[in-house]
């Protein structure tokens, strides 16, 4: 991630030197008039996904195109208040994850719509979940999904267990894979329009 949001911050670079944003012989308030029509063209293009070099931006890029692919990207029923208590990770979740955390400030209609969309489609197994766990409770189930032939091995009680838990997905896990589909957009943005980005980005300033 840290490679391509630098790239992503040189390829802002390159496009702030465009003759549109030079300040060069301006007098203050001219300057002052096209920093600010740069702040706006800035988050012009990160709203429409052609600039991801934020942390936040990248991960609602992929983030969105993961709910696409899932077929999640559509309106849901509103979010429990229990949903909203447990944040995310409910009965069934699993271990994993990226090795360090990354904090995330996402608009707040896509967070509730990944909340939603998570909760609704996972909350029958969740329940199931919850009656399993009172029926053996002196059952430990892995802390991992198992592979397949793991899974053949395990007894009747834990493999019912994960074949409920492999229906629960935490908001985590749409994170992650957003996350994954974001870096992937970014390289491709980069690729496909600066395919060589070396001294010009360093030579290059942003209005300041």
């Amino acid at each position: 991630m840290k490679d391509v949001l630098g790239v992503e911050k040189s390829r802002r670079i390159i496009l702030s030197s465009a003759p549109a944003w030079q300040t060069r012989g301006l007098t203050r308030e001219e300057k002052a008039e096209v920093r600010n029509r740069w702040r706006l063209e800035v988050l012009r293009l990160r709203g429409a996904a052609e600039l991801l070099d934020t942390v936040d931006t990248l991960a609602a890029c992929g983030i969105e195109q993961e709910l696409e692919e899932r077929g999640w990207s559509r309106t849901w029923p509103a979010i429990p208040s229990e949903a909203r208590a447990l944040g995310g990770r409910w009965p069934g979740s699993r271990n994993g994850g990226f090795p360090e955390s990354i904090p995330l400030r996402l608009p707040s209609g896509l967070a509730d719509q990944v909340l939603a969309a998570c909760w609704h489609t996972s909350v029958t197994s969740i329940r199931k979940i919850r009656q399993w766990r009172e029926k053996y409770p002196g059952l430990v189930p892995p802390a991992a999904a198992p592979d397949p032939e793991a899974l053949s091995a395990l007894p009747d009680p834990l493999a019912e267990y994960e074949r409920l838990a492999a229906n629960v997905t935490t908001v985590g896990a749409v994170y992650r894979s957003g996350i994954k589909r974001g870096i992937q957009a970014a390289q491709m943005l980069s690729a496909a329009r600066y395919p060589a980005l070396g001294n010009e980005a360093e030579a290059a300033m942003e209005p300041s």
